[in-house]
């Protein structure tokens, strides 16, 4: 009995052994597993969403110093059409805020006499708070620009790429200024022809769309301040938007120009992409 289970029990030993043995051999199994497990698996990186990679981190700003320019113009009733020859721009104002503490540095105000349409109708009275004696006096458009460009260059801090304009929609730079100053044959300086629409500097830095400057004030949950349409109280109303933005990271830069869109694609492809959000 000893004897056969010494031989029942050799076997298995040798058995174990062997298998020991073979397991201390390198093969090319266990070599690629070896160094499978030599590496530290690592949780995959869980990438932040566009709004959240920007919001409240300070950016360094490409411009110093941004302009906020609100203009505010002859008009009449939509029902009586658009007032001819042209619309004349009738407020001039401008607020200089530096990006580095956004703080307001100094402002442009002036109010602008029209000569096409001399006489103010009611109508734009009541949208915009300006009445006739307010511009009865001041200086044309020409005059005011040339104004404004004596008080633009009074500031030796800025310079040809260190600012910026912006406005509250593509209006003011695009439509406004230009048209009047083609029909009276005044040149605009080269500063106005791109600057920044604080509307579409919003969509890029949410991917969301508001559509006018009352709604930015509601996003941020600011208190809208003055009378609505004055051009002064908007561009001040419009700096809150301007620096809440920045200080929620946003990197301010050109959002528009002057020049004809290429294409009509081109603006249905921004409509698109711009238009809010339905049923969500």
């Amino acid at each position: 009995m000893l004897v056969s289970r010494q031989i029942l029990l050799n076997p298995s030993r040798l058995l174990v052994n062997e298998v020991a043995f073979q397991s201390t051999k390198s093969t090319p199994f266990v070599e690629n597993s070896k160094l499978v497990k030599s590496r530290e698996v690592k949780t995959p990186p869980k990438y932040p969403s566009f709004t959240k990679r920007r919001t409240g981190q300070k950016m360094s700003q490409q411009f110093e110093y941004l302009l906020i320019l609100d203009f505010e113009a002859t008009c009449q009733e939509n029902s009586k059409g658009p007032i001819l020859p042209v619309q004349e721009i009738i407020e001039f104002p401008v607020v200089q805020l530096s990006t580095s503490d956004w703080k307001e540095i100094r402002r442009f105000h002036q109010y602008v006499r029209p000569t096409e349409s001399p006489k103010l109708t009611s109508f734009c009275t009541s949208l915009t708070g300006i009445i006739q004696e307010m511009v009865d006096e001041k200086p044309t458009l020409w005059g005011v620009l040339e104004e404004f460009d004596k008080w633009l260059k009074e500031d030796s801090r800025l310079e040809n790429n260190n600012f910026a304009f912006v406005t509250c929609g593509d209006w003011d730079l695009k439509v406004a200024l230009p048209n009047e100053a083609k029909f009276k044959n005044i040149p605009i300086p080269d500063y106005f022809h791109q600057w920044i629409n604080v509307k579409k500097a919003y969509a890029e830095h949410t991917n969301d769309f508001a559509r006018g400057m009352m709604q930015l004030l509601k996003i941020y949950k600011l208190q809208h301040q003055g009378r609505h349409h004055s051009g002064i109280d908007d561009v001040a109303n419009i700096c809150e938007v301007v620096r809440c933005l920045g200080k929620d990271g946003h990197n301010y830069r050109i959002t528009s120009n002057d020049q004809p869109s290429t294409t009509s694609s081109n603006r249905r492809r921004f409509r698109e992409a711009a238009a809010p959000k339905m049923n969500k």
